[in-house]
């Protein structure tokens, strides 16, 4: 797995996470595979429908995620973006 984040960060764990999680808007079953993807790590979160792109492409999802530390970080940023119709996880 290739490391999303910068391990020189100054990032202190436990932290409160929200992420962005940007979709195409075909991607109909995006929330729910969001919320089985966090459900199968342990995690209880719902995805919060944010913005539609202007053109209608994308739409951004929020999920806000305690991690207890880096490693946690990386697997579920991982996992979010093997998702189908994910773009990016910020």
């Amino acid at each position: 797995m290739s490391t999303m984040f910068h391990p020189e960060s100054p990032l202190t764990f436990p932290l409160e996470w929200r992420v962005r999680i940007m979709t195409r808007s075909d991607a109909v079953r995006a929330p729910e595979d969001i919320r089985n993807t966090l459900r199968s790590l342990g995690l209880d979160a719902e995805p919060v429908p944010g913005n539609v792109s202007s053109g209608g492409t994308y739409v951004t999802y929020t999920v806000c995620i305690t991690l207890p530390d880096r490693v946690a970080m990386e697997q579920i940023g991982y996992a979010l973006s093997r998702i189908e119709g994910v773009q990016r996880v910020l």
